[in-house]
């Protein structure tokens, strides 16, 4: 058994200084604990003690921290916040050009690193989508630079409101004033010298498909054996075939970009302008997806571990946005036709258009917010007993 005992002997003021002569005996705190009626003495350097946690930092994060540490993690949020936004964006933006400059590669011709019609239309895919996860990013930043209390929780809600609220109306704007005025994409025409796949048999384009219709060796099955003819073939059935990519030898090669992740973003996107171009109530009653995948954070409040918190974290913000896609498909069918009942019940959602998808957002953000200030709770008042 153990127990905590506090300037336990006067003698050991007396003993030390003869044990330990090099070390002033003022700058440490005796203590001590009991074991089987045998006195173990603790040493602790006074300058090491550090006070517990308050209240505040308990609540919403390991680890103990001033006001003034408070106020430098809250602060420091800011710049993060706006270097996340630039990398995701850049990074972003590099990679769409990369792979769009894949896609329309042609066999036998040189990769463009650079095209300026990527760089153009990928800001206006990329954006969007960094829009969506940003609440993903900047839970992840204060997860890893947990603590500070209340205040730098302030700020990421506020951090956030200014993403939704604000930034995503202008890029709204911004596309819908610039996008038109994009010149058409560069057109891609099929080299010559190749043997592509064309409507289940093999083609060989004699010359560079500059045209619709090229004359091509085409090596047909006839049975057991192989026809070999000459014959007009339609370049625009092989482009087809090999969409989305310009030469069906690179789709053969490259893997596709997986189409649900497009679908997704342009489904989420699809909704926001048609919110924001029916006005601000349709616009707020969208912004409860945004308060959904905001609240999630609160889950990583549940568990000490970061690992174990960003693993909700993640299991959250996939389930909100899964549902978010599969409310409008045929899975939901009946679930969104026993939603638009709540339109008449309640007339001021018939302008939202889905009054009940904006529900269970509601009721999602309140979940875990609700989770979280439990959880945080609990695990203050733990440690409030610990001191």
């Amino acid at each position: 058994m153990y127990a905590q005992v506090e300037n336990p002997t006067g003698r050991l003021s007396e003993v030390f200084p003869r044990i330990f002569p090099f070390i002033p005996f003022s700058h440490l705190v005796k203590s001590g604990i009991y074991r089987n009626d045998r006195f173990l003495p603790i040493i602790i350097k006074a300058g090491a003690v550090r006070s517990g946690l308050s209240d505040s930092d308990a609540f919403f994060g390991a680890g103990g921290s001033s006001m003034a540490e408070s106020v430098k993690k809250s602060l420091l949020l800011i710049p993060a916040y706006i270097g996340i936004t630039a990398c995701c964006i850049v990074v972003g933006e590099l990679a769409y050009m990369m792979y769009f400059n894949t896609a329309h590669l042609v066999a036998g011709r040189p990769l463009e690193l650079f095209s300026a019609y990527a760089l153009a239309r990928g800001f206006f895919i990329v954006v969007p989508a960094f829009i969506v996860l940003s609440p993903l990013f900047f839970s992840l930043y204060r997860i890893r630079h947990s603590g500070g209390g209340f205040l730098p929780v302030i700020v990421y809600i506020l951090l956030c409101a200014v993403m939704w609220i604000v930034i995503f109306p202008l890029f709204i704007e911004f596309k819908w004033k610039t996008e038109q005025s994009l010149p058409p994409a560069p057109k891609t025409t099929l080299s010559a010298g190749y043997f592509r796949q064309y409507a289940g048999e093999a083609a060989y384009l004699l010359r560079d498909a500059s045209a619709p219709e090229r004359a091509a060796v085409v090596l047909k099955s006839a049975g057991d054996e192989n026809a070999i003819g000459l014959a007009q073939i339609d370049t625009n059935v092989m482009e087809a075939e090999s969409a989305p990519f310009a030469d069906i030898l690179i789709r053969e090669t490259v893997p596709s970009f997986p189409a649900w992740i497009g679908s997704g973003i342009d489904t989420i996107e699809m909704h926001a302008e048609q919110a924001w171009k029916n006005g601000r109530f349709a616009w707020l009653c969208f912004l409860s997806l945004a308060l959904a995948l905001c609240s999630t954070y609160a889950v990583s409040f549940c568990s000490d571990w970061r690992f174990v918190g960003i693993l909700y974290l993640l299991i959250m913000d996939a389930g909100v946005l899964s549902f978010n896609l599969l409310y409008y498909s045929e899975y939901f069918k009946r679930l969104r036709e026993a939603g638009a009942q709540l339109a008449n019940v309640f007339p001021f959602f018939a302008r939202s258009g889905d009054p009940l998808l904006i529900c269970i957002n509601i009721g999602i953000a309140v979940l875990c917010a609700s989770v979280g200030c439990l959880a945080a709770a609990v695990r203050a008042k733990r440690l409030k007993r610990a001191r």
